[in-house]
């Protein structure tokens, strides 16, 4: 996807400034010249994405590259996640909560209540079969607190620049906020992250976006990744949960960290690009 940009960018990326600026009621005709490749994709290249974030496309192409040549992929045919951790190393973090409206929590939380004892009890929702029927409903009521947030369920993306594609449950958008959710099969969080945090990458790459987040869980654990340009961070929550009960607090908590997320990114992507 190009991006748009000002003729006084352009004139500025040509040192077409100072005494080599057009002066009022002259005009004046800018000839590029090619060297059989696209110039306008070029600029627009430079103008998308930092060097941090275009090295760690680099580092993650040799790895899916020297895989696929080796065939040394897993059975499922994704990296492991000590081939990339070196690539993605991130720091924790404390992702600013938004507060749930306390009716649409406790319908929440009572729809959840019913799908528990319909299923046998939480126990259920550790289970790859059942994970998703659990996880569902928290996504949906998000959207519902918005008029603009649209979820789509088993999205692939295909990568560009990123030699990858992402593969995700549910992908949850809001303009240009994206927030894609890995649910955690056999609750191996470390394969999870491995598919999520490459899925960023390829989003962030045929997109044009500054910030992608994504989400692994299990329905009990949720940890929050936001893949930035120069960072990649880490925050957490765990659901306290017996066979039976669930605890609200901790619901809250957990809905209120994406809830934040979903509200704050644009301004975030902002600072992000600056």
């Amino acid at each position: 996807m190009l991006s748009s940009w000002t003729i006084e960018e352009t004139l500025d990326d040509f040192k077409m400034t100072g005494e080599l600026a057009p002066r009022s009621k002259q005009v004046h005709v800018l000839v590029l010249v090619s060297d059989g490749t696209s110039l306008i994709a070029k600029v627009d290249s430079a103008r998308t994405h930092s060097e941090s974030r275009r090295n760690r496309w680099r580092e993650l192409n040799d790895i899916f590259d020297k895989n696929k040549k080796a065939k040394t992929n897993n059975e499922d045919g994704d990296v492991r996640w000590s081939e990339v951790k070196s690539v993605f190393v991130y720091e924790s973090y404390i992702q600013k909560r938004k507060p749930i409206p306390a009716d649409k929590l406790k319908f929440l939380c009572d729809y959840l209540a019913y799908a528990s004892k319909a299923m046998n009890g939480y126990d259920e929702a550790l289970k790859e079969a059942t994970c998703c029927h659990f996880i569902a409903p928290v996504l949906i009521m998000l959207c519902g607190l918005f008029d603009d947030v649209k979820l789509e369920v088993e999205e692939s993306v295909d990568g560009s620049n990123v030699h990858a594609n992402g593969v995700f449950e549910f992908v949850l958008t809001r303009g240009k906020t994206k927030i894609c959710v890995m649910a955690a099969k056999k609750n191996d969080f470390e394969q999870g992250k491995a598919k999520a945090l490459v899925g960023c990458e390829v989003v962030a790459d045929r997109e044009g976006v500054f910030v992608v987040y994504s989400i692994v869980t299990d329905f009990i654990e949720w940890h929050l990744y936001r893949s930035g340009e120069n960072s990649i961070l880490r925050d957490s929550c765990t659901l306290a949960v017996s066979s039976n009960t669930l605890d609200i607090k901790s619901l809250r908590d957990m809905c209120e960290m994406i809830y934040g997320a979903l509200s704050g990114h644009e301004e975030e992507s902002k600072k992000e690009k600056a």
